[in-house]
């Protein structure tokens, strides 16, 4: 037993040796998966993008966060297999936009910004995404930035209505400046004393509209109604989420949001969302970029499926019948023929009456609902056109908009 107490202490020792040796080395890393070519396509498969092109463009982004999000396909992922992406995008749809978009700016101020963004009501595909110009072409400005809708909003307000049986002809005192609970609300319409909701819907009355909001049907109501046409509850700009149609705290926003104006921010996208729901006759279709991802043997990866909900009631007939009596006034009141169009503005905050901050043209054809977004990078100084003169909606984004929709006619 002594002549062997030795033998086993070696044993031991050299054990430990070698489990110390085996503690230290490296684990051995796997050998990284290859990356393959991404790439992405226009609906009739023409390409749109490939990964070798370099980093993505904004509208590449949002069909890459929106395979993230909705088919937990990374990136990483999706270049592994060599990924086709198709896409809901019209090449002659996105061409239109990019080519009039190009054609108006040289004869405009070099501050001005724009985008179009168009989506078929029949199926919430994204028919076309122009984010912006050649001069700044990293910048999102179709579904990176938030911008108060205007009057644009005010449709939502007349469906809120009907849904709470306040009826189109219901009567209120337009007159303006009137003071609603220490808020002095005006406006530029002249609807009169007798100033029916219908008439505050085409003449973009505010008063009336405040007072409808405020008053009648009540603000939560006609946030909820918002929602229900296809305002998202919260969107990620640079990385962080951001609730929509919420007060300063998270709550209930003020009464202003009835008029469109800073607590209605939204981003021209979901504008453009929100109008494709009225083109649909109250069908509220999920908005997306992607129609489906193939690997590169061809084996399908994705699909989009159509989600598709009746916006206003439960019950299909009665959501259209308010989204068709809100369309009756509009195309009553279109400053488009042979379309459905309406143009707003947001006011500079505390500025002369008149400086806009931004203008917007908004409405639908019997195919896609369009949104034009005119603004600057920031939100500090006026839209002016070549002139010096304010941009109104029906200036220069109505001449895109009814530009946009002849060429994608032809």
């Amino acid at each position: 037993m002594k002549r062997l107490l030795p033998v086993l202490g070696a044993l031991v020792l050299v054990g430990a040796v070698v489990a110390v040796v085996v503690w230290q080395r490296p684990e051995v890393s796997p050998p990284p998966v290859p990356q393959k070519d991404l790439v992405v396509q226009y609906a009739d498969g023409s390409p749109l993008w490939n990964s070798k092109d370099g980093d993505p463009p904004p509208l590449v982004r949002q069909v890459l966060d929106e395979l993230g999000q909705q088919a937990s396909l990374p990136v990483d992922s999706l270049r592994q297999v060599g990924a086709v992406v198709v896409t809901t995008i019209d090449p002659k749809a996105q061409a239109a936009g990019r080519a009039v978009i190009e054609a108006v700016t040289p004869a405009q101020p070099g501050t001005l910004r724009y985008s179009v963004t168009a989506v078929d009501p029949a199926t919430g595909g994204v028919l076309a995404y122009v984010p912006g110009d050649s001069r700044d072409d990293r910048t999102d400005y179709a579904g990176g930035v938030l911008r108060e809708p205007g009057s644009a909003f005010f449709p939502i307000n007349a469906v809120a209505a009907l849904q709470n049986g306040v009826k189109l002809d219901r009567v209120f005192d337009g007159r303006a400046p009137r003071t609603f609970y220490g808020t002095t609300i005006n406006d530029k319409a002249k609807c009169g004393e007798r100033c029916t909701v219908r008439d505050a819907l085409a003449k973009s009355s505010n008063v009336a509209m405040y007072d409808l909001v405020v008053n009648q049907v009540g603000i939560k109501p006609t946030v909820d109604t918002a929602h229900q046409a296809g305002v998202p509850d919260a969107v990620v700009l640079s990385g962080q989420q951001k609730k929509l149609l919420v007060g300063e705290e998270g709550g209930t926003p003020n009464g202003v949001v009835s008029l469109g104006g800073m607590p209605a921010a939204m981003r021209p996208l979901d504008l453009t969302t929100v109008y494709a729901t009225f083109a649909a006759g109250g069908v509220h279709r999920r908005t997306h970029f992607v129609a489906k991802v193939t690997g590169e043997s061809g084996d399908l990866l994705y699909r989009a499926t159509e989600s598709t909900a009746s916006a206003f009631d439960a019950d299909g007939a009665r959501s259209k019948a308010m989204a068709d009596e809100v369309t009756t006034v509009l195309k009553e009141n279109t400053l488009c023929p042979g379309s459905v169009c309406r143009a707003a503005e947001y006011e500079m905050p505390d500025a002369v009456p008149g400086l806009n901050q931004h203008a917007w043209t908004v409405g639908y054809t019997d195919r896609m609902a369009v949104t034009v977004l005119v603004g600057t990078a920031g939100t500090a100084h006026p839209v002016k056109d070549a002139t010096g003169a304010p941009i109104a909606g029906a200036g220069l984004p109505k001449t895109i908009w009814q530009r946009f929709v002849e060429k994608v006619q032809q």
